[in-house]
């Protein structure tokens, strides 16, 4: 995504003039309640001379976290009459200066060779100053070097409130998360404990990325989001407190993997992408990627991928048409019926450790004998008579999958008649090579096939689909018993959108089934598709038990029954 891109998606909707957003500071005793005013968006003076900076759109991103702070600053705020400024290599002292900033209702600021042009810019009346720091501050401003406790005490008393969090000693993850929380809250301050300054060679305490990002993005926040990478906790307290004023809500996120903590996508949902502002560097994350943080649309069984990383998930679906028997059983009972009967197998294939969805699988397009009215050898049903098992599978955590026997139509243009339905993020599709003629073929005289060509046509198709409505990565299969069903298998394309399964869906004795398997996965161990297997009630002899099943090399992640 080029920077212009970029800017257009993260730009930041600023509130109009206005004190602190939501509340009336009270006067403590050594501090004067802030009469802090946010920049209006246009260069402008006051009666003090104040003169604003820049307008604040697109992400801030200085290279150092002193660097964004000055950024913010100059961003949000005309005058300030009280500005903190704190060291970075103390978390407990960034802290407590960031619950000072929040509730004074000032910038927080950090040294750096043009702090004391941006002091001069503000024209405070009072410089917080936490640790011990040499800084040049302007002339007419008073400097104020409050211990912890004394700015604990202050913050305290210019929000009005009584509650106080103690944490422990040593900064971590959850100090950081409780800072954070209480800036954005207003509702307590957290009391960091004193503890030995961290020089600026001195590695900064390790804090755990999962811990704050889960902390951070467990409530769908209100106004601007700020995004923070969560490897930055001093990044992530200064965002908070300078953040405050405008109403924003910080969300932690994992830069090293965008996608892998489903709780930030159930922050953002819902969230306009203008709202969205990333603080620090931005993430190298593709368009798809942002759009769906956005919606914060998810598989069942939570996250954003169909297999989700660190946690071993299997599909189990029944197969079949919804009217009739002849084709799977699937069709033998109502939705609600089938699920119920699926709950034995649901259990079985969870016996290795695997998380388990329920899944339909509808055949949606049937092979015909006929040519029909439109000569392809195949009936495609409407979108609307899956409207029952559409509703129950997505009210009840399961997955759907539509299976296309095309005949001589091509698998793209029959997949274009079910892009409603595959606009659902719960919606995957199904390709079914056996069915898929040439020229004048008929079924049941030849065995189809497909080129993987054909094939990339849909994986580009739907692609483009789950991108382009921010859905969650969406499950692609392609059916295959012979090797010659799909043509040059190894050219099937891969994109980050979709995640591509191969299922082994012969019938008949166990034996052939496995030598089958084994000739189709031997040596494909670093292929991108997933492997897929398919039982038959009636035509296996007998049918393979789960742990059977479970025993195949590569195990299955997705089990159809017919």
């Amino acid at each position: 995504m080029n920077n212009t891109v970029r800017l257009a998606v993260f730009a930041l909707l600023l509130n109009s003039c206005s004190t602190l957003v939501g509340e009336t500071p009270t006067q403590t005793a050594g501090v004067a309640p802030s009469t802090t005013t946010l920049a209006p968006g246009t260069t402008a003076t006051t009666e003090r001379g104040c003169v604003h900076v820049t307008t604040g759109e697109g992400p801030i991103a200085t290279g150092s976290v002193s660097g964004d702070a000055l950024a913010m600053s100059g961003q949000l705020f005309l005058c300030a009459d009280d500005v903190v400024v704190v060291a970075e290599s103390n978390l407990n002292e960034v802290a407590v200066g960031a619950q000072l900033a929040a509730a004074l209702g000032g910038p927080l600021l950090h040294p750096h060779p043009q702090l004391a042009a941006e002091l001069g810019r503000l024209k405070p009346k009072r410089v917080h100053v936490i640790g011990a720091l040499d800084v040049t501050f302007p002339p007419e401003a008073e400097v104020l070097r409050p211990t912890i406790a004394e700015a604990v005490d202050s913050a305290r008393a210019a929000l009005g409130v009584s509650e106080t969090v103690p944490l422990p000693a040593t900064p971590d993850a959850t100090s950081v998360v409780e800072t954070v929380k209480a800036i954005q809250t207003r509702a307590h301050v957290v009391l960091p404990q004193t503890s030995p300054a961290v020089s600026s060679t001195t590695a900064a305490p390790a804090i755990d990325k999962a811990t704050v990002v889960t902390g951070l993005a467990t409530a769908p926040p209100s106004g601007s989001v700020w995004m923070v990478d969560a490897a930055q906790p001093v990044l992530m307290m200064t965002t908070a407190a300078t953040g405050r004023v405008a109403g924003a809500n910080v969300v932690a996120y994992d830069a090293a993997d965008i996608l892998g903590h489903p709780e930030v996508g159930t922050a953002l949902a819902g969230q306009p992408p203008e709202s969205i502002r990333f603080v620090g560097a931005v993430p190298d994350a593709t368009e798809w990627e942002i759009g769906l943080l956005s919606t914060g649309l998810q598989v069942p069984g939570g996250g954003f991928y169909v297999f989700p990383e660190g946690q071993p998930r299997r599909y189990v679906a029944f197969y079949g048409h919804p009217e009739t028997t002849g084709l799977g059983v699937l069709g033998e009972q109502g939705p609600q019926a089938t699920l119920e009967r699926m709950a034995p197998f649901v259990e079985d294939y969870a016996a290795d450790g695997h998380q388990v969805i329920p899944t339909f699988e509808i055949i949606a397009s049937v092979a015909s004998a006929q040519a029909g009215e439109d000569g392809d050898y195949s009936s495609e049903w409407p979108p609307a008579s899956f409207e029952e098992w559409i509703r129950v599978a997505g009210e009840n955590g399961m997955y759907v999958i539509l299976d296309l026997q095309s005949g001589r139509e091509d698998f793209l243009s029959q997949a274009k008649l079910y892009e409603e339905l595959l606009k659902l993020p719960f919606v995957g599709l199904a390709l079914d090579p056996e069915w898929r003629l040439q020229g004048d073929q008929v079924h049941l005289n030849q065995v189809g096939q497909v080129n993987a060509a054909e094939v990339n046509t849909v994986v580009d198709w739907l692609a483009d689909l789950v991108r382009d409505n921010g859905l969650p990565q969406k499950l692609l299969i392609v059916h295959q018993f012979q090797s010659r069903m799909i043509v040059d298998r190894e050219s099937l394309k891969q994109r980050p959108e979709l995640q591509m399964l191969i299922q082994m869906d012969g019938q008949g004795p166990i034996a052939t089934k496995d030598e089958t398997y084994r000739f189709l996965t031997e040596g494909q161990e670093d292929v991108h598709w997933r492997w897929g297997w398919k039982n038959f009630f009636d035509e296996d002899s007998p049918t393979p038990t789960p742990e059977y099943t479970m025993g195949k090399d590569p195990v299955p992640v997705f089990v159809s029954y017919q």
